[in-house]
């Protein structure tokens, strides 16, 4: 059996803790397993590593969907920059510097043993990171953070994902059956331990995005499409357009499970990216193609832009007005709201206000979760 180095465990142990920090369901046996087939080599030929490991950590359909994403965002870099290395260092094994214990889920192995200060100051620093990503306006990310960010982005929507998922089970409970609960509690001696409930007809929930793309807004508008990618789970239709000088249909390219090929397609196919804004002209093309189709009183329409209409003005307010009147709920995202000082004086905001049932930022990722109990409530 070939011996894995002492690096590449601490690899492994890190991509275990990822994932178990993503609701992955891992103890010892998964954590042995997945040792063993490091140490058999596996690791060597990347699509047998990444089958192997999905075959052993996932249990349930979620978590099938989303590990080749993870997989690929974790161990790309590693398979890059390291495998001629690691190769090599198989075949001619060296010694390993002094090395200490450890109990990771079950599995013994030998790391390093950090300095308990060291540590304690690596997990601070972390948290105080992370936070500041958070509150970091989209435009403004250095490219020395965009990688953490795009995964601290992933985490926090995946969390959010979680939330949706609880809050729908829990509250399609409907109320006590009250004549089940006590037959049931016949056979526990009268106690009544388990609580049976009325079946609780689920409304169908919809939900519209109308994303604007233009120049000023692509770095907003991809962070936005990322959100909607977790959203579309959990609302049984939702719609998705984008738009600068034309409006595209995007819905037909959310269809995969995998988030990076849906920004590939969408790439590919939404040729108006970073062009001008013609918010009045796209939101009147809306109304006609579909608004027959996609707006009803069991709708809540979001609309992301910044507000800066090059056409006309008159256009865009009556656009808007006739999308409130047709849907449940109007929100508009303007990244703008969050800087300081901001005031809504453009043209095109001062006109659409009236006609808004919430006026929100969008232009980081604590911006973006605030929404969740906006949408939730739909």
């Amino acid at each position: 059996m070939q011996e894995v180095t002492k690096t590449f465990r601490e690899r492994l142990i890190d991509f275990t803790l990822y994932c178990r920090e993503r609701q992955f369901v891992l103890g010892p046996p998964e954590t042995r397993d997945a040792f063993e087939i490091a140490e058999r080599g596996y690791f060597l030929d990347r699509k047998l590593f990444q089958y192997s490991l999905k075959a052993i950590y996932c249990k349930r359909k979620e978590h099938f969907d989303r590990f080749d994403e993870l997989f690929d965002r974790f161990w790309s870099r590693y398979y890059e920059d390291k495998l001629a290395q690691q190769k090599a260092a198989i075949k001619h094994k060296k010694k390993e510097p002094d090395t200490a214990t450890v109990i990771f889920l079950g599995a013994k192995f030998n790391v390093p043993k950090p300095p308990r200060e060291e540590q304690e100051a690596k997990e601070t620093v972390g948290a105080n990171e992370s936070i500041r990503l958070r509150m970091t306006d989209f435009s403004k990310v250095d490219v020395t953070d965009k990688e953490r960010l795009e995964e601290l982005a992933e985490e926090l929507f995946h969390q959010m994902s979680m939330r949706f998922k609880r809050r729908m089970e829990n509250g399609n409970k409907g109320q006590i059956a009250i004549r089940n609960t006590i037959r049931k509690g016949i056979s526990k001696g009268g106690m009544l331990l388990d609580l049976t409930y009325k079946r609780k007809r689920k409304e169908k929930r919809k939900v519209v995005f109308i994303l604007d793309v233009s120049g000023s807004m692509d770095t907003y508008s991809y962070y936005l499409l990322r959100y909607v990618l977790v959203l579309k789970k959990y609302f049984k239709s939702l719609e998705f357009f984008t738009f600068s000088t034309t409006l595209t249909h995007v819905t037909p390219m959310l269809r995969s499970n995998n988030e990076q090929q849906i920004l590939r397609e969408v790439g590919k196919n939404v040729h108006s990216w970073s062009s001008g804004t013609k918010i009045g002209e796209s939101l009147t093309e809306f109304l006609g193609s579909y608004g027959s189709k996609f707006l009803s009183q069991k709708h809540i329409v979001v609309i992301l832009s910044d507000g800066l209409e090059t056409g006309s003005v008159t256009q865009l307010q009556e656009a808007v007005r006739t999308i409130r009147r047709k849907c449940k709920t109007l929100v508009w995202l303007n990244p703008l709201k969050g800087m300081q000082g901001y005031q809504p004086i453009q043209k095109g905001m001062v006109n659409v206000l009236p006609h808004l049932d919430a006026f929100e930022s969008a232009h980081n990722l604590d911006s973006l979760l605030k929404l969740e109990k906006l949408l939730m409530d739909v």
